[in-house]
Protein backbone atom coordinates (compact mmCIF):
# COMPACT_ATOMS: atom_id res chain seq x y z
CA UNK A 1 0.00 0.00 0.00
CA UNK A 2 1.59 3.30 -1.10
CA UNK A 3 1.77 6.28 1.24
CA UNK A 4 -1.19 8.10 -0.35
CA UNK A 5 -3.50 5.11 -0.02
CA UNK A 6 -2.30 4.53 3.53
CA UNK A 7 -2.88 8.18 4.50
CA UNK A 8 -6.33 8.23 2.88
CA UNK A 9 -7.38 5.01 4.63
CA UNK A 10 -6.26 6.39 7.99
CA UNK A 11 -8.17 9.63 7.45
CA UNK A 12 -11.36 7.77 6.49
CA UNK A 13 -11.05 5.58 9.59
CA UNK A 14 -10.75 8.68 11.76
CA UNK A 15 -13.76 10.37 10.17
CA UNK A 16 -15.90 7.24 10.53
CA UNK A 17 -15.31 7.27 14.27
CA UNK A 18 -15.71 11.02 14.75
CA UNK A 19 -18.75 11.18 12.47
CA UNK A 20 -17.78 14.15 10.29
CA UNK A 21 -14.95 15.45 8.15
CA UNK A 22 -12.20 17.47 9.80
CA UNK A 23 -10.27 20.72 9.73
CA UNK A 24 -7.69 19.16 7.45
CA UNK A 25 -9.83 16.83 5.33
CA UNK A 26 -12.85 17.56 3.11
CA UNK A 27 -15.06 14.79 1.66
CA UNK A 28 -17.21 15.23 -1.48
CA UNK A 29 -19.53 12.66 -3.10
CA UNK A 30 -19.23 13.93 -6.71
CA UNK A 31 -21.21 11.00 -8.11
CA UNK A 32 -22.23 12.62 -11.39
CA UNK A 33 -20.47 15.97 -11.38
CA UNK A 34 -17.90 17.97 -9.49
CA UNK A 35 -19.11 19.65 -6.29
CA UNK A 36 -20.04 23.30 -6.77
CA UNK A 37 -18.11 24.21 -3.59
CA UNK A 38 -14.84 22.51 -4.51
CA UNK A 39 -13.21 25.82 -5.48
CA UNK A 40 -14.07 27.20 -2.02
CA UNK A 41 -12.27 24.25 -0.41
CA UNK A 42 -9.26 24.66 -2.70
CA UNK A 43 -9.07 28.34 -1.73
CA UNK A 44 -9.51 27.58 1.98
CA UNK A 45 -6.77 24.96 2.13
CA UNK A 46 -4.39 27.12 0.06
CA UNK A 47 -4.93 30.12 2.35
CA UNK A 48 -4.65 28.02 5.51
CA UNK A 49 -2.24 25.25 6.43
CA UNK A 50 -3.14 22.92 3.57
CA UNK A 51 -5.35 19.84 3.63
CA UNK A 52 -6.68 16.69 1.99
CA UNK A 53 -9.64 16.25 -0.38
CA UNK A 54 -11.35 12.89 -0.93
CA UNK A 55 -13.81 12.53 -3.81
CA UNK A 56 -16.23 9.61 -4.18
CA UNK A 57 -17.01 9.18 -0.48
CA UNK A 58 -20.42 9.73 1.12
CA UNK A 59 -20.37 11.46 4.50
CA UNK A 60 -24.12 11.01 5.06
CA UNK A 61 -23.76 7.24 4.54
CA UNK A 62 -21.01 6.83 7.08
CA UNK A 63 -18.04 7.66 4.84
CA UNK A 64 -18.64 4.77 2.46
CA UNK A 65 -17.76 4.74 -1.25
CA UNK A 66 -20.34 6.22 -3.65
CA UNK A 67 -21.79 3.65 -6.02
CA UNK A 68 -21.05 4.42 -9.67
CA UNK A 69 -18.33 6.99 -8.93
CA UNK A 70 -16.13 7.71 -11.97
CA UNK A 71 -12.67 8.33 -10.52
CA UNK A 72 -10.99 9.15 -13.83
CA UNK A 73 -13.58 11.77 -14.80
CA UNK A 74 -13.57 13.39 -11.35
CA UNK A 75 -9.78 13.51 -11.25
CA UNK A 76 -9.85 15.50 -14.46
CA UNK A 77 -12.71 17.70 -13.18
CA UNK A 78 -10.73 18.49 -10.03
CA UNK A 79 -7.72 19.49 -12.13
CA UNK A 80 -9.94 21.84 -14.14
CA UNK A 81 -11.40 23.36 -10.94
CA UNK A 82 -7.86 24.22 -9.79
CA UNK A 83 -7.50 26.42 -12.88
CA UNK A 84 -10.39 28.61 -11.73
CA UNK A 85 -8.39 30.11 -8.87
CA UNK A 86 -5.80 32.87 -8.68
CA UNK A 87 -3.05 31.88 -8.22
CA UNK A 88 -3.77 28.52 -9.84
CA UNK A 89 -3.72 25.68 -7.31
CA UNK A 90 -1.39 22.77 -8.08
CA UNK A 91 -2.28 19.88 -5.74
CA UNK A 92 -1.07 16.31 -5.94
CA UNK A 93 -4.07 14.35 -7.29
CA UNK A 94 -4.04 10.53 -7.26
CA UNK A 95 -6.49 7.65 -7.60
CA UNK A 96 -6.43 5.30 -4.61
CA UNK A 97 -8.14 1.91 -4.15
CA UNK A 98 -10.54 1.64 -1.22
CA UNK A 99 -12.98 -1.14 -0.31
CA UNK A 100 -13.25 -2.54 -3.82
CA UNK A 101 -13.46 0.73 -5.71
CA UNK A 102 -11.32 3.77 -6.54
CA UNK A 103 -11.46 7.19 -4.89
CA UNK A 104 -9.78 10.45 -5.87
CA UNK A 105 -7.36 11.72 -3.23
CA UNK A 106 -5.69 15.15 -3.38
CA UNK A 107 -3.15 16.94 -1.20
CA UNK A 108 -3.46 20.75 -1.29
CA UNK A 109 -0.43 22.53 0.17
CA UNK A 110 -0.46 25.92 1.85
CA UNK A 111 0.51 28.66 -0.57
CA UNK A 112 3.52 30.84 0.06
CA UNK A 113 2.58 34.04 1.93
CA UNK A 114 3.58 36.27 -0.98
CA UNK A 115 0.97 34.51 -3.18
CA UNK A 116 -1.99 34.74 -0.79
CA UNK A 117 -4.88 35.23 -0.85
CA UNK A 118 -5.79 32.40 -3.19
CA UNK A 119 -9.24 33.28 -4.51
CA UNK A 120 -11.88 32.21 -7.02
CA UNK A 121 -10.91 34.27 -10.05
CA UNK A 122 -14.45 35.12 -11.14
CA UNK A 123 -15.28 36.58 -7.70
CA UNK A 124 -12.11 38.56 -6.98
CA UNK A 125 -10.00 38.53 -3.79
CA UNK A 126 -12.52 40.07 -1.36
CA UNK A 127 -15.51 37.95 -2.41
CA UNK A 128 -13.69 34.82 -3.53
CA UNK A 129 -11.18 34.13 -0.72
CA UNK A 130 -11.97 31.36 1.77
CA UNK A 131 -10.39 29.87 4.89
CA UNK A 132 -10.97 26.58 6.72
CA UNK A 133 -12.86 26.77 10.01
CA UNK A 134 -13.70 23.54 11.81
CA UNK A 135 -14.91 21.13 9.13
CA UNK A 136 -16.15 23.82 6.74
CA UNK A 137 -15.05 26.70 4.55
CA UNK A 138 -15.98 30.33 5.24
CA UNK A 139 -15.47 33.61 3.46
CA UNK A 140 -12.40 35.48 4.63
CA UNK A 141 -13.17 38.86 6.14
CA UNK A 142 -12.05 42.09 4.49
CA UNK A 143 -9.59 42.51 7.38
CA UNK A 144 -8.03 39.09 6.70
CA UNK A 145 -7.79 39.67 2.95
CA UNK A 146 -6.33 43.16 3.38
CA UNK A 147 -3.66 41.85 5.75
CA UNK A 148 -2.60 39.18 3.26
CA UNK A 149 -2.40 41.63 0.37
CA UNK A 150 -0.62 44.19 2.52
CA UNK A 151 1.97 41.68 3.68
CA UNK A 152 3.22 41.11 0.15
CA UNK A 153 5.48 43.97 1.24
CA UNK A 154 7.07 44.54 4.65
CA UNK A 155 4.57 46.30 6.97
CA UNK A 156 5.84 49.58 8.45
CA UNK A 157 3.14 50.47 10.97
CA UNK A 158 5.77 50.40 13.71
CA UNK A 159 7.34 53.45 12.00
CA UNK A 160 4.15 55.52 12.21
CA UNK A 161 4.53 58.76 14.16
CA UNK A 162 2.40 59.05 17.29
CA UNK A 163 0.37 62.26 16.94
CA UNK A 164 0.76 64.53 19.94
CA UNK A 165 3.52 62.51 21.60
CA UNK A 166 6.94 63.99 22.38
CA UNK A 167 10.28 62.75 23.62
CA UNK A 168 9.01 63.45 27.16
CA UNK A 169 6.67 60.45 26.76
CA UNK A 170 9.70 58.14 26.76
CA UNK A 171 11.10 56.61 29.94
CA UNK A 172 14.47 58.28 30.54
CA UNK A 173 15.89 55.16 32.24
CA UNK A 174 15.01 52.98 29.25
CA UNK A 175 16.36 55.60 26.84
CA UNK A 176 19.68 55.68 28.68
CA UNK A 177 19.91 51.88 28.69
CA UNK A 178 19.06 51.50 24.99
CA UNK A 179 21.47 54.17 23.79
CA UNK A 180 24.17 52.71 26.05
CA UNK A 181 23.59 49.20 24.67
CA UNK A 182 23.71 50.55 21.11
CA UNK A 183 27.07 52.24 21.69
CA UNK A 184 28.48 49.16 23.43
CA UNK A 185 27.37 46.69 20.76
CA UNK A 186 28.03 48.89 17.73
CA UNK A 187 30.76 51.37 18.72
CA UNK A 188 31.79 52.13 15.14
CA UNK A 189 28.25 53.26 14.37
CA UNK A 190 27.00 54.96 17.54
CA UNK A 191 30.03 55.94 19.66
CA UNK A 192 29.97 59.61 18.67
CA UNK A 193 26.20 60.01 18.41
CA UNK A 194 24.03 61.82 20.98
CA UNK A 195 21.13 60.01 22.65
CA UNK A 196 18.71 61.85 20.40
CA UNK A 197 20.65 60.93 17.28
CA UNK A 198 20.86 57.26 18.35
CA UNK A 199 17.10 57.14 18.88
CA UNK A 200 16.56 58.67 15.45
CA UNK A 201 18.93 56.15 13.86
CA UNK A 202 17.00 53.34 15.58
CA UNK A 203 13.72 54.88 14.35
CA UNK A 204 12.45 55.29 17.91
CA UNK A 205 12.12 59.01 17.07
CA UNK A 206 11.33 60.74 13.78
CA UNK A 207 10.79 64.32 12.68
CA UNK A 208 7.17 65.28 12.15
CA UNK A 209 7.35 67.44 9.03
CA UNK A 210 3.65 68.22 9.22
CA UNK A 211 4.37 70.97 11.77
CA UNK A 212 5.44 73.84 9.49
CA UNK A 213 6.11 76.13 12.46
CA UNK A 214 9.27 74.15 13.34
CA UNK A 215 12.32 74.00 11.11
CA UNK A 216 12.94 70.33 10.40
CA UNK A 217 9.70 69.37 12.12
CA UNK A 218 8.88 68.31 15.68
CA UNK A 219 10.69 65.24 16.98
CA UNK A 220 8.11 62.61 17.94
CA UNK A 221 8.22 58.98 19.04
CA UNK A 222 7.30 56.35 16.49
CA UNK A 223 4.91 53.58 17.47
CA UNK A 224 7.94 51.29 17.92
CA UNK A 225 9.68 53.84 20.12
CA UNK A 226 6.61 54.43 22.29
CA UNK A 227 5.88 50.70 22.74
CA UNK A 228 9.47 49.81 23.60
CA UNK A 229 10.49 52.87 25.62
CA UNK A 230 7.31 54.73 26.53
CA UNK A 231 6.28 55.53 30.09
CA UNK A 232 2.60 54.95 29.30
CA UNK A 233 1.88 54.11 25.63
CA UNK A 234 -1.80 53.56 26.47
CA UNK A 235 -2.16 57.35 26.82
CA UNK A 236 -2.33 57.33 23.01
CA UNK A 237 -3.38 53.71 22.35
CA UNK A 238 -5.60 52.66 25.26
CA UNK A 239 -6.21 49.12 23.95
CA UNK A 240 -2.62 48.19 23.12
CA UNK A 241 -2.24 46.26 26.35
CA UNK A 242 -2.77 42.73 27.65
CA UNK A 243 -6.20 41.59 28.81
CA UNK A 244 -6.07 38.73 31.34
CA UNK A 245 -9.19 36.71 32.26
CA UNK A 246 -9.29 33.84 34.78
CA UNK A 247 -12.17 31.42 34.17
CA UNK A 248 -13.71 29.12 36.80
CA UNK A 249 -13.60 25.99 34.61
CA UNK A 250 -12.55 24.64 31.23
CA UNK A 251 -15.17 26.34 29.08
CA UNK A 252 -15.66 30.06 28.45
CA UNK A 253 -19.34 29.38 27.75
CA UNK A 254 -19.82 28.66 31.46
CA UNK A 255 -19.32 32.40 31.96
CA UNK A 256 -20.67 33.90 28.75
CA UNK A 257 -23.83 31.77 28.54
CA UNK A 258 -24.20 30.33 32.03
CA UNK A 259 -24.45 31.52 35.59
CA UNK A 260 -20.73 31.43 36.42
CA UNK A 261 -18.61 34.58 36.67
CA UNK A 262 -14.95 35.27 35.95
CA UNK A 263 -12.66 34.69 38.91
CA UNK A 264 -10.49 37.66 38.00
CA UNK A 265 -9.74 40.12 35.20
CA UNK A 266 -6.85 42.50 34.67
CA UNK A 267 -5.78 44.91 31.95
CA UNK A 268 -1.99 45.17 31.91
CA UNK A 269 -0.49 48.42 30.60
CA UNK A 270 2.92 50.06 30.16
CA UNK A 271 5.75 49.56 27.70
CA UNK A 272 6.31 46.11 26.20
CA UNK A 273 9.08 45.22 28.72
CA UNK A 274 6.76 46.17 31.59
CA UNK A 275 3.74 44.36 30.14
CA UNK A 276 5.70 41.13 29.64
CA UNK A 277 6.86 41.10 33.26
CA UNK A 278 3.58 42.27 34.82
CA UNK A 279 1.53 39.74 32.84
CA UNK A 280 3.87 36.91 33.80
CA UNK A 281 3.73 37.90 37.48
CA UNK A 282 -0.07 38.06 37.28
CA UNK A 283 -0.21 34.52 35.86
CA UNK A 284 2.08 33.24 38.60
CA UNK A 285 -0.54 34.27 41.17
CA UNK A 286 -3.08 31.99 39.50
CA UNK A 287 -0.93 28.99 38.56
CA UNK A 288 1.17 28.80 41.74
CA UNK A 289 4.23 30.94 42.40
CA UNK A 290 6.33 28.40 44.33
CA UNK A 291 5.46 25.33 42.26
CA UNK A 292 3.94 26.72 39.06
CA UNK A 293 1.89 24.40 36.87
CA UNK A 294 3.63 25.82 33.79
CA UNK A 295 7.26 26.96 33.39
CA UNK A 296 7.29 30.77 33.88
CA UNK A 297 10.03 31.21 31.25
CA UNK A 298 7.83 29.59 28.58
CA UNK A 299 4.87 31.82 29.46
CA UNK A 300 7.08 34.90 29.47
CA UNK A 301 8.44 34.04 26.01
CA UNK A 302 4.93 33.44 24.63
CA UNK A 303 3.67 36.77 25.98
CA UNK A 304 6.72 38.53 24.51
CA UNK A 305 6.10 36.91 21.11
CA UNK A 306 2.46 37.99 21.17
CA UNK A 307 3.36 41.63 21.88
CA UNK A 308 6.31 41.82 19.50
CA UNK A 309 4.82 40.05 16.47
CA UNK A 310 1.18 41.16 16.75
CA UNK A 311 -0.54 43.27 14.09
CA UNK A 312 -0.19 47.01 14.85
CA UNK A 313 -2.16 48.24 11.83
CA UNK A 314 -4.91 50.82 12.54
CA UNK A 315 -7.56 48.09 12.14
CA UNK A 316 -6.02 46.12 15.04
CA UNK A 317 -5.04 48.94 17.40
CA UNK A 318 -8.30 48.53 19.32
CA UNK A 319 -7.57 44.86 20.07
CA UNK A 320 -5.40 43.86 23.04
CA UNK A 321 -3.39 40.67 23.45
CA UNK A 322 -5.70 38.29 25.34
CA UNK A 323 -4.59 35.78 27.97
CA UNK A 324 -7.28 33.33 29.14
CA UNK A 325 -6.56 31.13 32.16
CA UNK A 326 -8.68 27.97 32.43
CA UNK A 327 -8.38 25.16 34.96
CA UNK A 328 -6.71 22.92 32.36
CA UNK A 329 -4.93 25.35 30.03
CA UNK A 330 -3.75 28.88 29.27
CA UNK A 331 -4.31 30.50 25.88
CA UNK A 332 -2.44 33.56 24.61
CA UNK A 333 -3.99 35.24 21.57
CA UNK A 334 -2.81 38.20 19.52
CA UNK A 335 -4.24 39.92 16.42
CA UNK A 336 -2.35 39.04 13.26
CA UNK A 337 -1.30 35.58 12.11
CA UNK A 338 2.17 34.30 11.32
CA UNK A 339 4.16 36.52 8.98
CA UNK A 340 6.48 35.92 6.05
CA UNK A 341 8.52 32.72 5.93
CA UNK A 342 7.36 31.52 9.34
CA UNK A 343 4.59 28.96 8.79
CA UNK A 344 2.77 26.38 10.90
CA UNK A 345 5.16 23.74 9.57
CA UNK A 346 8.20 25.78 10.59
CA UNK A 347 6.82 26.26 14.11
CA UNK A 348 6.16 22.54 14.51
CA UNK A 349 9.82 21.72 13.90
CA UNK A 350 11.22 19.69 16.80
CA UNK A 351 13.35 21.82 19.16
CA UNK A 352 16.20 19.35 18.82
CA UNK A 353 16.17 19.35 15.01
CA UNK A 354 19.40 20.42 13.37
CA UNK A 355 19.71 23.27 10.95
CA UNK A 356 19.09 27.02 11.04
CA UNK A 357 15.88 28.50 12.37
CA UNK A 358 13.62 30.26 9.86
CA UNK A 359 12.90 33.80 11.06
CA UNK A 360 10.59 36.57 9.94
CA UNK A 361 9.07 39.48 11.81
CA UNK A 362 6.14 41.71 10.94
CA UNK A 363 7.46 44.63 13.03
CA UNK A 364 11.14 44.77 12.11
CA UNK A 365 11.95 48.17 13.67
CA UNK A 366 10.20 47.30 16.93
CA UNK A 367 12.01 43.95 16.99
CA UNK A 368 15.42 45.58 16.44
CA UNK A 369 14.75 48.18 19.13
CA UNK A 370 13.74 45.49 21.65
CA UNK A 371 17.04 43.70 21.03
CA UNK A 372 18.60 46.67 22.83
CA UNK A 373 15.83 47.27 25.39
CA UNK A 374 16.44 45.92 28.92
CA UNK A 375 13.96 43.50 30.43
CA UNK A 376 13.00 43.79 34.12
CA UNK A 377 13.73 40.08 34.31
CA UNK A 378 17.32 40.60 33.14
CA UNK A 379 19.03 40.85 29.77
CA UNK A 380 17.15 42.38 26.87
CA UNK A 381 13.57 41.77 25.74
CA UNK A 382 14.69 39.98 22.56
CA UNK A 383 17.62 37.70 23.29
CA UNK A 384 17.58 34.96 20.64
CA UNK A 385 16.36 35.81 17.17
CA UNK A 386 14.04 33.19 15.77
CA UNK A 387 14.39 30.67 18.61
CA UNK A 388 11.48 31.82 20.79
CA UNK A 389 9.03 29.05 19.95
CA UNK A 390 11.69 26.36 20.04
CA UNK A 391 12.73 27.63 23.46
CA UNK A 392 9.13 27.33 24.63
CA UNK A 393 8.95 23.72 23.41
CA UNK A 394 12.23 22.86 25.14
CA UNK A 395 11.12 24.44 28.44
CA UNK A 396 7.83 22.55 28.37
CA UNK A 397 9.60 19.30 27.56
CA UNK A 398 11.99 19.80 30.48
CA UNK A 399 8.97 20.32 32.74
CA UNK A 400 7.34 17.15 31.45
CA UNK A 401 4.48 19.04 29.77
CA UNK A 402 3.18 18.38 26.28
CA UNK A 403 4.26 20.86 23.57
CA UNK A 404 2.31 24.09 23.25
CA UNK A 405 -0.27 24.09 20.49
CA UNK A 406 0.07 26.92 17.97
CA UNK A 407 -3.00 27.80 15.90
CA UNK A 408 -2.46 30.23 13.07
CA UNK A 409 -5.33 32.13 11.48
CA UNK A 410 -5.07 35.17 9.27
CA UNK A 411 -6.59 37.52 11.77
CA UNK A 412 -5.31 35.82 14.90
CA UNK A 413 -2.54 33.69 16.38
CA UNK A 414 -3.16 31.57 19.48
CA UNK A 415 -0.74 29.58 21.60
CA UNK A 416 -2.20 27.10 24.09
CA UNK A 417 -0.40 25.59 27.09
CA UNK A 418 -2.04 22.56 28.72
CA UNK A 419 -1.50 20.75 32.01
CA UNK A 420 -1.25 17.40 30.26
CA UNK A 421 1.88 15.48 31.13
CA UNK A 422 3.90 13.72 28.47
CA UNK A 423 3.78 10.39 30.30
CA UNK A 424 0.03 10.45 30.99
CA UNK A 425 -1.15 8.47 27.97
CA UNK A 426 1.14 7.32 25.19
CA UNK A 427 0.41 3.97 23.54
CA UNK A 428 -2.92 2.89 21.99
CA UNK A 429 -3.37 0.36 24.79
CA UNK A 430 -3.05 3.09 27.41
CA UNK A 431 -5.55 5.20 25.49
CA UNK A 432 -7.93 2.24 25.38
CA UNK A 433 -7.66 1.73 29.13
CA UNK A 434 -8.37 5.41 29.72
CA UNK A 435 -11.47 5.19 27.49
CA UNK A 436 -12.67 2.05 29.29
CA UNK A 437 -12.32 3.79 32.63
CA UNK A 438 -14.32 6.73 31.33
CA UNK A 439 -17.12 4.53 29.92
CA UNK A 440 -17.41 2.73 33.24
CA UNK A 441 -18.61 6.04 34.70
CA UNK A 442 -20.88 7.01 31.79
CA UNK A 443 -23.61 5.05 30.04
CA UNK A 444 -22.49 6.18 26.57
CA UNK A 445 -20.21 8.83 25.11
CA UNK A 446 -19.33 10.22 21.69
CA UNK A 447 -15.79 10.46 20.37
CA UNK A 448 -15.89 14.25 20.78
CA UNK A 449 -16.93 13.91 24.42
CA UNK A 450 -14.11 11.44 25.05
CA UNK A 451 -11.60 13.74 23.37
CA UNK A 452 -12.72 16.65 25.53
CA UNK A 453 -12.82 14.64 28.76
CA UNK A 454 -9.44 12.91 28.37
CA UNK A 455 -7.68 15.83 26.65
CA UNK A 456 -6.46 13.58 23.84
CA UNK A 457 -6.05 14.14 20.12
CA UNK A 458 -8.81 12.91 17.78
CA UNK A 459 -6.39 10.45 16.21
CA UNK A 460 -5.46 8.94 19.59
CA UNK A 461 -9.12 8.49 20.56
CA UNK A 462 -9.97 7.08 17.13
CA UNK A 463 -7.19 4.49 17.47
CA UNK A 464 -8.29 3.60 21.00
CA UNK A 465 -11.95 3.20 20.03
CA UNK A 466 -11.01 1.10 17.03
CA UNK A 467 -8.90 -1.18 19.24
CA UNK A 468 -11.73 -1.61 21.76
CA UNK A 469 -14.38 -2.29 19.09
CA UNK A 470 -12.20 -4.94 17.48
CA UNK A 471 -11.57 -6.53 20.88
CA UNK A 472 -15.31 -6.65 21.52
CA UNK A 473 -15.07 -4.60 24.71
CA UNK A 474 -17.25 -1.72 23.53
CA UNK A 475 -20.06 -1.29 21.02
CA UNK A 476 -22.03 1.50 19.43
CA UNK A 477 -24.99 2.68 21.47
CA UNK A 478 -28.33 2.57 19.68
CA UNK A 479 -30.17 4.55 18.64
CA UNK A 480 -27.69 7.21 17.53
CA UNK A 481 -28.20 10.83 18.55
CA UNK A 482 -30.65 12.94 16.54
CA UNK A 483 -27.77 14.64 14.73
CA UNK A 484 -26.30 11.27 13.73
CA UNK A 485 -23.42 11.39 16.21
CA UNK A 486 -22.16 7.93 17.14
CA UNK A 487 -21.94 7.06 20.83
CA UNK A 488 -20.07 4.19 22.44
CA UNK A 489 -20.83 2.06 25.50
CA UNK A 490 -19.34 -0.90 27.31
CA UNK A 491 -20.52 -4.16 25.75
CA UNK A 492 -23.21 -5.77 27.87
CA UNK A 493 -24.71 -2.51 29.14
Amino acid sequence: MDRYTSTMTELIGLMRIIGNDTQQCEVKECKRKMSSTITETLSAFSNGSGGWIILGLSEKNGFTPVEGFNARAMQEALSQACERLTPVVRPVIVTCPFEGTNLVFARVDEMQPRLKPCYITALGPHDGSFIRTGDGDRHMTAYEVDRLIEEHNQPTYDLDLVPGATIDDLDSTLVEAVTGNARQRHPHVFADRSDEQVLCDLQALRHDDSDASRVGGVLRPTLAGLLALGRYPQKYYPRLGVSVAVFPGTNADDVFRGNESLIATQHVVGSIPVMIEDTTESLMRWIGGRKPEYPPAALREAIANALIHRDYSPDAQGTPVRVSVFTDRITITNPGGLYGTVTQEVLSKHPQDDGPTMTSTRNQFLFTLLELTPSPHGGTVVTSEGDGFRQILSQLRESGIEPAEARNEHGMFTMTFTKRRLHAVDSPSEVSQAILGLLERHSAMSAKEIIRELHLTPLAVASGLRELVRAGEIAQAHPAAEDGTKRYRLRGR
